[in-house]
């Protein structure tokens, strides 16, 4: 049975209240044109051993080796040019210095909706 228009807008506001409450601040690292610039967005990022062990990546395999953390995204975020995920705040130069950062690894939009109701960020810590 597929989604009409009403039912996709419906489960895409569930998804949205969902993520309330639950949410933290990040910082994306994005690189342009050789400078890098910063955004903070609200996410819930957690560690990957809490994760579903039955929850699969696009090719049909369980999450990548070497992921350690998962971040879930809104549908609308972009990760076009990101560099990778500081756990901070703050989105300036020292406060991403001085925070713990995320290699990302796989970003896969997932969910009941075509096309995704989210985005599933695996990402791997840097050392």
């Amino acid at each position: 049975m597929s989604l009409d228009a009403r039912k996709a807008q419906h489960v895409l506001q569930v998804i949205t209240r969902s993520f309330v409450g639950r949410q933290r601040t990040v910082v994306v690292v994005y690189l342009a044109s050789g400078s890098y610039s910063y955004v903070a967005i609200q996410a819930i990022m957690r560690s990957i051993k809490v994760i579903d062990p039955q929850v699969l990546d696009a090719g049909g395999q369980s999450f990548p080796q070497g992921a350690d953390t998962v971040l879930m995204a809104p549908l609308g975020t972009s990760f076009t040019g990101a560099v990778f995920v500081a756990d901070t705040t703050n989105a300036t130069t020292g406060a991403v210095a001085a925070a713990p950062k995320y290699e990302i690894i796989e970003v896969l939009p997932v969910g009941i909706v075509p096309g995704g109701s989210r985005l599933r960020v695996t990402l791997r810590r840097m050392r």
